[in-house]
């Protein structure tokens, strides 16, 4: 400095500092004057300094004068305590699968649902459960897309480009939901796999449901939850009044109820994405990339999306498609098959809402830790979360067998003693047999999906994609050969073994991601 200064900046070096840690140096508070608008040439006309820096060197007398807030990216004293917000986050998951559970649950207690129905003719059954699957494995693509990309941009508070990329995701959704529907009659037309009449129902219910699943995709991305299950209740009380108080056919009454809750997702759905843009009035643009790049960014997201639910649905498939007496089409609906995967899916709704609080909880001390260690201390950074990481997996295994425990003495408690008849079912046949195989699988699956959250999280969405992909194809490999040696019962090991193929890949590469966290964690932005 050329002379001698005497001015009192503390009010500044206030203002430039404020809700920040302490200046390592001037060369930090140079950079915090410059954040703040001040350049060289205000330094020396406003201020008498020749420089930026030759005012922070000035300013650094203030260093030791102020209280600085301590830097934190997760403030626990605003967080409700641990077994408050591990409550909240747990009834957070399970919200988030409450509509399959509601679905099953009607279906198993009242013999109905919105598309499924114990006492449905076979036939019907058969032709609108795999307009189901259709519809779930070709939604799901643009499902998953939706809820990275919109998502994101809601997070960032640019709601113009939020409203902008549902719009064009969803309206993708719809084309390729047509295009399927399309190829689909074209292909049944020349090689009758269903009768006219049944592949018209299947067909009828893979576009309705595939509407459903698009606009409430819009409701998951928005993160509500509860709105979504009231709509899944709604669609359940139409299809009572129409089929229990009118005594319209099952299948009919739920081809009116599902017309009638497209009719009023669609137009709601719709008025939430528009009223997106009247809402952001800060906006830094209304462009959205090219779209050759958001087509690369987007391509693992359409893929995971599709082959999770592929998954989902292939050792059904297998199942259904194993050769049998009286079975007159190539794939038939099987009860007792059907019964015992959709009480595990009970147990997997349940284990569900531990996929929330492990993120949640995760994410906490990751941010928590990542500013109380400097940068030499990268490895007991590291050892501490993955110290947590062994615990939750640990409490995950506990956890799980007694759930999927519980599941099973309620189904045998209700029969048994209560004797509630809808539970008569679950004891004829290999249903228990195909529950426990099914209900272990979805622990697996569970706890992997854990794992593919941490991936996602780190932007290592390849690894997720490369799990579920090698899983797909031995759950189908696995279940097609067992249930041709055994019995169709078998196919559910392929599920069993697929499931833990996916837990094996995902969790070996969490435990390095873990190990090496401190790479993994800076890489990812």
């Amino acid at each position: 400095m050329n002379k001698e200064h005497t001015e009192d900046l503390s009010s500044l070096y206030n203002a430039i500092t404020d809700e920040r840690g302490k200046p390592l140096d001037f060369w930090e508070v140079a950079a915090l004057l410059e954040v703040y608008g001040i350049r060289d040439i205000d330094a020396k006309n406003d201020y008498g300094f020749e420089n930026v820096f030759d005012m922070a060197q000035y300013m650094m007398q203030y260093k030791n004068s102020k209280t600085y807030p301590v830097k934190a990216l997760v403030n626990f004293e605003k967080l409700p305590p641990f077994w408050v917000r591990v409550f909240k986050n747990y009834l957070r998951g399970l919200a988030f699968a409450m509509p399959m559970f509601v679905q099953i649950f009607f279906t198993l207690s009242i013999g109905y649902a919105i598309w499924s129905g114990i006492e449905m003719d076979q036939m019907k059954a058969t032709v609108i459960a795999v307009g189901t699957f259709l519809a779930l494995i070709i939604t799901g693509a643009s499902a998953q897309a939706i809820g990275r990309k919109g998502l994101f941009y809601l997070k960032q508070g640019e709601l113009i480009l939020a409203s902008n990329i549902t719009t064009v995701l969803l309206n993708f959704g719809y084309i390729f939901v047509f295009i399927v529907g399309v190829f689909l009659i074209f292909f049944n037309m020349f090689f009758e796999v269903f009768p006219s009449y049944y592949f018209f129902v299947m067909i009828t219910f893979y576009f309705l449901l595939s509407l459903l699943f698009l606009n409430i995709s819009i409701y998951y991305m928005f993160e509500e939850y509860n709105n979504i299950l009231y709509f899944f209740i709604l669609g359940i009380v139409l299809v009572y009044i129409a089929h229990g108080i009118f005594k319209i056919g099952l299948s009919e009454a739920q081809f009116i109820a599902l017309v009638f809750l497209d009719a009023i997702i669609s137009l709601l759905a719709y008025k939430k994405i528009r009223d997106l843009k009247n809402k952001d009035l800060k906006s830094e643009g209304e462009s959205l990339p090219r779209a050759s790049i958001l087509f690369y960014s987007l391509i693992p997201f359409y893929l995971y999306g599709f082959l999770y639910f592929t998954f989902l649905v292939t050792d059904r498939m297998v199942a259904w498609s194993t050769s049998v007496e009286s079975k007159p089409y190539f794939i038939w609906f099987n009860v007792p098959y059907e019964l015992g995967l959709d009480w595990a899916l009970i147990a997997l709704v349940l284990l569900m809402g531990l996929t929330e609080i492990s993120i949640h909880e995760f994410m906490y001390r990751i941010n928590d830790m990542v500013v109380k260690y400097k940068y030499k201390e990268y490895q007991q950074f590291n050892d501490e979360i993955y110290r947590f990481f062994k615990k939750f997996n640990i409490v995950y295994l506990i956890l799980s067998v007694i759930i999927i425990a519980l599941t099973y003495y309620a189904i045998y408690f209700s029969y048994y003693y209560m004797q509630y008849d809808f539970t008569k079912n679950f004891f004829d046949s290999f249903t228990p047999f195909v529950y426990w195989v099914a209900a272990i699988s979805y622990a697996f699956m569970v706890n992997g999906l854990m794992n593919v959250l941490f991936m996602f999280s780190f932007s290592r969405q390849h690894f997720s994609l490369k799990a579920i992909s090698i899983a797909t194809i031995v759950n189908l490999i696995v279940g097609i050969i067992l249930s041709r040696m055994f019995g169709l019962e078998y196919a559910v090991y392929g599920l069993f073994v697929g499931s833990i193929v996916f837990w094996a890949y995902s969790f070996s590469y969490s435990v390095k991601m873990f190990k090496k966290l401190e790479f993994y964690y800076y890489s990812s932005f």
